[in-house]
């Protein structure tokens, strides 16, 4: 039973309170209450109907944990069995990492639960706790659909380390998207040297661009010397066509940095944030942290965005 549930208040009456004490609008406040009223009043009953749903959810959250805990136990053994090489320590911490921050949120989620079904006394933390419910319910949620994406991918790379025709055909898929990705590039570099006046954010776009693919290179690079040692350890064959496709990558990478410095457009915002984003990314090596370097170009995009929108109000 939550502790200190209030009896049975009218919902207006506590509606009214709470807006008096926190200045929040009333029919918010209604909202959030709906799931504490019963016939149109706040009911100890519904209060602890409300706990006991969500108590389920953030169960059915541990349980995916749970689950995902046992997949990694799994994959974790079948790397235990694999080389001692970087393309799958990477892969290993990153996936122990993951889970470990699920965990965390699991027990913190319970923390908060405690929390909420505690101290019911006063209308504020009725309110409170009917905010707080409805907030733990969609954490555990998204706790519970990234469980299962983790444990589908722990699955995936347990199959990838014990099959050599797998980790093969994912680096060739690898280097097929990089391919595309520089295509795309292609074109757009190409539009930019025939325009006569061309878009200094395309510029800079097709710039950040460049580089990305730069560090996408080095890290197929990197995996491919150790999948083929692994290739050579088991006497296995590895792919002939490798690594002349990722010379021509580099290539075409290195074609589209020098088009894009010769012309000008550098100077000002946008070389300053492509000099901020360079000093960033020189510092990232083979295996790359991709979802640090999402981050990191992100940041450098939204910073440019601000940028602009700063500029214009000082133009008006």
């Amino acid at each position: 039973m939550s502790e200190s549930a209030p009896a049975e208040t009218p919902l207006d009456e506590l509606v009214e309170s709470v807006a008096d004490r926190t200045g929040e609008k009333p029919e918010s406040i209604r909202t959030w209450l709906e799931p504490f009223t019963d016939d149109g009043r706040v009911t100890s009953a519904a209060i602890e109907s409300s706990v006991t749903d969500v108590s389920q959810i953030l169960a059915t959250a541990e349980t995916r944990v749970d689950l995902a805990t046992r997949t990694h136990d799994e994959a974790t053994a079948a790397a235990d069995d694999a080389p001692d090489l970087e393309v799958v320590t990477v892969r290993r911490r990153a996936f122990g990492d993951r889970l470990d921050d699920l965990r965390a949120e699991v027990e913190a989620l319970g923390d908060d639960l405690g929390a909420a079904r505690s101290g019911l006394a006063e209308p504020v933390a009725v309110y409170r706790a009917a905010v707080a419910l409805h907030e733990i319910t969609t954490e555990a949620q998204d706790i519970v659909r990234v469980a299962h994406d983790l444990e589908t991918e722990l699955e995936a790379f347990e199959a990838w380390l014990r099959s050599a025709n797998r980790r093969h055909g994912a680096l060739v898929d690898e280097v097929e998207a990089a391919e595309e990705s520089a295509a795309a590039l292609t074109e757009t570099v190409e539009s930019l040297r025939d325009a006569d006046d061309p878009d200094p954010g395309r510029r800079f776009d097709a710039a950040v661009q460049t580089r990305v693919l730069d560090l996408v290179v080095a890290d197929l690079r990197a995996e491919a010397d150790d999948l083929r040692a692994w290739a050579h350890r088991d006497g296995a064959p590895f792919p002939d066509d490798v690594d002349a496709r990722i010379d021509d990558l580099e290539s075409a990478v290195a074609e589209h940095a020098d088009a894009l410095g010769d012309r000008p457009g550098r100077d000002g915002e946008f070389g300053e944030r492509l000099d901020a984003l360079d000093a960033e990314l020189e510092a990232v090596e083979p295996p790359v942290a991709w979802a640090r370097v999402d981050e990191t170009v992100a940041e450098a995009r939204s910073a440019l965005s601000e940028d602009g929108a700063t500029g214009d109000e000082a133009a008006n």
